[in-house]
C-alpha cells in the first residue's frame, strides 16, 4: 500500500497560504515524486484565493504547475484547499474535479483540506482525502491510525513543522509576503506565460462599471479587458499598468476602443420571468390573483401547450426582448408541456441568453383542461424535461450551453405533497436549481394554512426544496423569523417590486432580507409586472423601499428601510447573479464576459435617448450614471456580449 511523505516546504506553503487568506477559499497543487511505496511531497504550488471553480485561470494556473513540475522532474501529485469557513472540512466538487484531473496522470494521487480548528493548535491541520476505488469520488482517509500519528500512510518529513509554521507565521509574518497564482497575475514575467498559454479573442480599453459587493460600485477609468476564445474574461487592469503594457504588446488582434461617453457594465439578471404569460403582457392586471391565474395564466399557458408554433413565435420574440433589454441571464417559468418547454429552451440558446428554464409542476388546478394527472406522471414528466434540456444542448461545448433546467412546482396551492416529495428527491437526484413562489399573497398564504395547516416555508422545507440551489419568488409575507431561515438555508428571493404592487398585500421587506444576509435578485415577473426592462425593477425597488422608509421614519423607528440606485444596481447584476449560482456579473479574470455597451452622450454634450447634457461632459461619473440609471432606456445599449458571442442589437453601431 502506498504512503505519502509531505516535507516541510510543503506544509510551511499550505499553510502561510491559509495564514494569509483566513477568509477565503484558497487551493493549489502538490509537486513531488514516487519513490518505491511512498509518494514524497516536496514542494506546493499556490493557485488562487478569488476563483476557486474549475474556470479558465484555474485552467492555466494547472498547466503552469504541471511545465513547472516537470522541469524539475517531478510530477503534480495531489491538490489542497482551505475554505471560506475554518470548520469546513469537506472537499468541494471543484477540489474533486481537479484532483481527479490529477489522478488520470497520477493514480496514487492525494487531496488535502486544510483543518481550520486545527491550524494553530500545533498539529497537523491537514485532513487526507482519497479517491474510493473505481469511482471519481473522493472522501476523508479513515483509518486505524490516524492522518500523521504511528503508523499512518501520512507522515510528516520533520514532525515540528506544525509548530515552526505557527511561529513563523505569529513571530516573523512570514505569510504576509506570501503570493500565489492570483497575486501574480500582474507580474510581467506571469504574463508573458498567460499569453503563450491563452489566446485571446477580444480586447477592449475603456471604462468599467460594476458592483462586486452590495454598497459598492466602481467606477474603472481607462482599463483593458482581454477575453479569450471561451468567452471568459483572462485579464482585467488599469492601462497604465506593467503588465496592461505587456499585454497589449503581445496581442494581434483590434483593440475595441470604448469611447469616453460610454462604458462597459455587466448584463442584468432576471430571476423571474413566466415565458407563456409574454402572450398577454400588460393586460388583466385589475383582478386578485388567484382570479387573475384562472383568467389569464392559465388559459395562456394551455394555449401554448396546445400550439408548438404560437409558443415558438412567442419564445423568439420573448428572447429578443430581453436581449434587447440588456437582460443577459434569466430564470423562467414555462407551463407543464415538455415539448413546449423545449421550444423555450431551444429560442433561449439560439437567440443567446443564459436562461434557466422551469417546466411546471401541478398536479391541482382550478382549470380541468390545464393540470397534470397524477403526482407520479408530474414526477416523470419534470425528469423526462431535464434530460431532453440537457440533451438539447449536449452538442455544444460546455462553454457554449446557456441553458439549464429547473426544478419548477408551481406554488404549493397547485401541488400536492405526494409530488413535492417526489420534486425534492429528484432536484437532489438530478443536482438541479429550484424555483417557485413562496408567500406571495394573502389569499395563498390563508390558503395553505387552512389545508396544509402550516405555512407554505414549512411546506418547502419539508420536502427539500428550501435549499442553497432555490429561489424564491415574492416572499412577502415572510416575517423576520422566515427571513433569518431563508438565510440558513441560502435560499433566494427575487423581488418583483411591480408585481408586488398589484397582487401582494405587502411589499416586499428587502432591508431586512439583505441585512439578514438572504441572497436576493430582481425579477420582472413578466406578465404579473407588465415590464420586461430589469431598469424599470431597479427603479421600482428603490420607489418602494423609500416608501417603507417614510412609513417607518413617522412611526419613530430608527432604521432605515430604504436601499439606492447603486445597492439596485448591484441586485440587478452580481446580486441576481450569485443568486442564480452563476459567476458572471462581475468583471473579473475567470468570469465569463456578459457585458452591456451603454452610452451615455456623443461628442462631450449630446446626450443619447432621453438623456439631455447642457454643459460639456467628461468621463463616467457617479452623477451621469446615476442619471442614466432614472431614466435611460434601450436607445444607450450599443452592444451586448454573452459568454463573449456578441448579439445583435438593434441599437448597435457597426464596432462598439
Amino acid at each position: 500500500m502506498v504512503s505519502y511523505s509531505l516535507s516541510e516546504n510543503a506544509y510551511l506553503k499550505i499553510f502561510f497560504h491559509a495564514a494569509k487568506h483566513p477568509h477565503l477559499p484558497v487551493n493549489g497543487v502538490l509537486l513531488g515524486r514516487r519513490a518505491s511505496d511512498v509518494v514524497v511531497i516536496e514542494d506546493v504550488i499556490p493557485l488562487l484565493h478569488h476563483w476557486t471553480s474549475l474556470s479558465p485561470m484555474m485552467e492555466i494556473g494547472l498547466d503552469l504547475a504541471k511545465g513547472y513540475a516537470e522541469a524539475q522532474e517531478m510530477a503534480l501529485v495531489g491538490y489542497y484547499q482551505a475554505s471560506e469557513r475554518l470548520d469546513d472540512t469537506a472537499l468541494a466538487p471543484v477540489g474533486e474535479r481537479v484532483a481527479q484531473k490529477i489522478r488520470d496522470q497520477f493514480n496514487d494521487a492525494v487531496a488535502f483540506v486544510i483543518d481550520g480548528d486545527k491550524l494553530g493548535t500545533g498539529d497537523p491541520a491537514l485532513l487526507p482525502y482519497l479517491p474510493q476505488p473505481s469511482t471519481s469520488f473522493w472522501r476523508p482517509c479513515i483509518a486505524q491510525s490516524p492522518a500523521f500519528t504511528t503508523g499512518s500512510i501520512f507522515l510528516l518529513d520533520k514532525a515540528d513543522s506544525p509548530m515552526r509554521a505557527i511561529s513563523l507565521v505569529r513571530d516573523h509574518n512570514l505569510h504576509e509576503k506570501f503570493g500565489d497564482f492570483d497575486d501574480h497575475l500582474e507580474d510581467s514575467q506571469t504574463s508573458s506565460l498567460l499569453l503563450a498559454t491563452m489566446p485571446i479573442a477580444t480586447a477592449f480599453k475603456g471604462t468599467l462599471v460594476h458592483c462586486p459587493s452590495l454598497g459598492q460600485l466602481e467606477v474603472l477609468e481607462d482599463h483593458i479587458l482581454l477575453v479569450d476564445h471561451q468567452g471568459f474574461i483572462s485579464y482585467v487592469g488599469p492601462a497604465g499598468s506593467e503588465a496592461s503594457k505587456e499585454f497589449l504588446a503581445r496581442i494581434d488582434i483590434p483593440i475595441t476602443a470604448i469611447p469616453s461617453g460610454s462604458f462597459l457594465l455587466p448584463t442584468f439578471c432576471d430571476l423571474h420571468l413566466h415565458a407563456p404569460q409574454f402572450l398577454f403582457q400588460g393586460t388583466g392586471l385589475h383582478l386578485p390573483l388567484m382570479q387573475w391565474l384562472d383568467e389569464y395564466a392559465f388559459k395562456s399557458e394551455e394555449s401554448l401547450d396546445n400550439r408548438p408554433e404560437l409558443a415558438k413565435a412567442v419564445y423568439v420574440r420573448l428572447a429578443e426582448r430581453l436581449r434587447d433589454a440588456g437582460t443577459g441571464a434569466v430564470l423562467l417559468f414555462g407551463t407543464i408541456n415538455t415539448t413546449a418547454n423545449l421550444i423555450l429552451a431551444e429560442a433561449m440558446q439560439t437567440i443567446g441568453i443564459r436562461a434557466l428554464v422551469g417546466k411546471l409542476s401541478m398536479d391541482i388546478s382550478s382549470r380541468p383542461s390545464y393540470v397534470e394527472p397524477s403526482a407520479l406522471s408530474s414526477i416523470h414528466s419534470a425528469e423526462e424535461f431535464i434530460d431532453g434540456c440537457r440533451d438539447l444542448v449536449s452538442s455544444y461545448e460546455p462553454h457554449r450551453r446557456l441553458i439549464e433546467p429547473v426544478i419548477t412546482p408551481r406554488f404549493v396551492p397547485t401541488c400536492s405533497d405526494e409530488l413535492l416529495q417526489g420534486l425534492g428527491k429528484l432536484a437532489r437526484d438530478k443536482g438541479v436549481r429550484i424555483q417557485s413562489h413562496l408567500a406571495e399573497a394573502h389569499e395563498a398564504v390563508q390558503w395553505v394554512l387552512s389545508e396544509r395547516h402550516k405555512d407554505d416555508i414549512d411546506v418547502f422545507d419539508n420536502f427539500d426544496l428550501l435549499t442553497e440551489k432555490t429561489v424564491q419568488a415574492h416572499c412577502t409575507f415572510l416575517d423576520t423569523d422566515m427571513l433569518s431561515r431563508m438565510a440558513g438555508s441560502c435560499s433566494a428571493v427575487a423581488h418583483c417590486p411591480l408585481s408586488n404592487s398589484y397582487f401582494s398585500e405587502k411589499p416586499f421587506p428587502l432591508r431586512e432580507a439583505l441585512d439578514l444576509g438572504v441572497p436576493v435578485g430582481l425579477g420582472t415577473d413578466i406578465a404579473g409586472g407588465y415590464s420586461i426592462d430589469i431598469m424599470n425593477s431597479m427603479r421600482q425597488a428603490v420607489a418602494v423601499s423609500r416608501i417603507r422608509d417614510g412609513t417607518r421614519k413617522l412611526s419613530g423607528d430608527g432604521r432605515s428601510l430604504a436601499i439606492d440606485w447603486k445597492d439596485a444596481l448591484y441586485l440587478a447584476t452580481r446580486g441576481g447573479a450569485t443568486a442564480l449560482g452563476l459567476s458572471c456579473g462581475v468583471f473579473q479574470a475567470g468570469a465569463p464576459f456578459d457585458a452591456q455597451c451603454i452610452e451615455l452622450y456623443k461628442e462631450s454634450d449630446k446626450g443619447v435617448g432621453a438623456l439631455d447634457f447642457f454643459e460639456p461632459q467628461s468621463g463616467i461619473t457617479l452623477g451621469v450614471l446615476e442619471k442614466w440609471w432614472c431614466i435611460g432606456d434601450e436607445r444607450n445599449r450599443r452592444g451586448i456580449w454573452i459568454q463573449g458571442q456578441r448579439l445583435y442589437v438593434k441599437n448597435a453601431p457597426e464596432r462598439a
